[in-house]
């Protein structure tokens, strides 16, 4: 791992820490709005769990209206979850290796204007948990798409919710928060400033 990608995952650690400490194995990241930067806490808790070495871990490109991981791997024409999940595709034959030690890819695959059926979800994660350590999937904004994350919601051990530090109305937060019940949510601020005068450097992102 070259020293910028070190640097990259250390933003992240705290976050990848909370997860392992927790025992958690199925992790998901929305945003509220576009642009809250759910990807890439996604890819960078990905990244600082398989770092952990406690065992493969898998990240998921489940953002359908905006796959940005799947874009910028470039295989956005090769088949992926979505495949998967209508039956089309095995697992195993379109995971892909990411470059980093102990972390696998799954991209979005073919969409074609309609959304896969999301109640295969629970025994494609079943299947995927006998693979991997964990996994982490990146999905679309929970305010533009809840009929694509609230079955995540409903299948994964934790949803996180993305916050743009200062941007991020608290409203939207709020009502993010409240359509999938979480009674204690964690919610991550994502681009808190690196520093505040008189006091010391600030993390880049924290877990509340």
């Amino acid at each position: 791992m070259s020293e910028r990608d070190h640097r990259f995952c250390r933003l992240f650690d705290d976050v990848a820490t909370r997860v392992r400490s927790a025992d958690l194995r199925t992790v998901g990241f929305t945003g509220v709005a576009s642009g809250d930067g759910a990807s890439t806490v996604a890819l960078g808790t990905s990244l600082s769990l398989a770092a952990l070495g406690a065992g493969p871990v898998l990240l998921v490109d489940a953002n359908w209206l905006r796959p940005s991981l799947t874009s910028d791997a470039s295989i956005a024409s090769r088949p992926g979850l979505a495949d998967v999940l209508r039956g089309d595709a095995e697992l195993d034959d379109v995971v892909i290796p990411t470059g980093r030690a102990q972390l696998v890819f799954l991209g979005a695959g073919t969409v074609n204007g309609a959304e896969p059926p999301l109640d295969a979800l629970p025994p494609l994660l079943d299947q995927a948990l006998s693979r991997f350590s964990a996994i982490v999937a990146d999905l679309p904004p929970a305010l533009v798409s809840e009929s694509v994350v609230s079955p995540w919601a409903a299948s994964l051990q934790q949803l996180f919710v993305v916050v743009r530090s200062g941007v991020t109305p608290l409203a939207l937060v709020r009502r993010a928060v409240t359509a999938f019940g979480y009674e204690r949510p964690q919610v991550v601020l994502n681009r808190m400033p690196e520093r505040t005068a008189g006091w010391t450097t600030l993390p880049r992102v924290a877990v509340t």
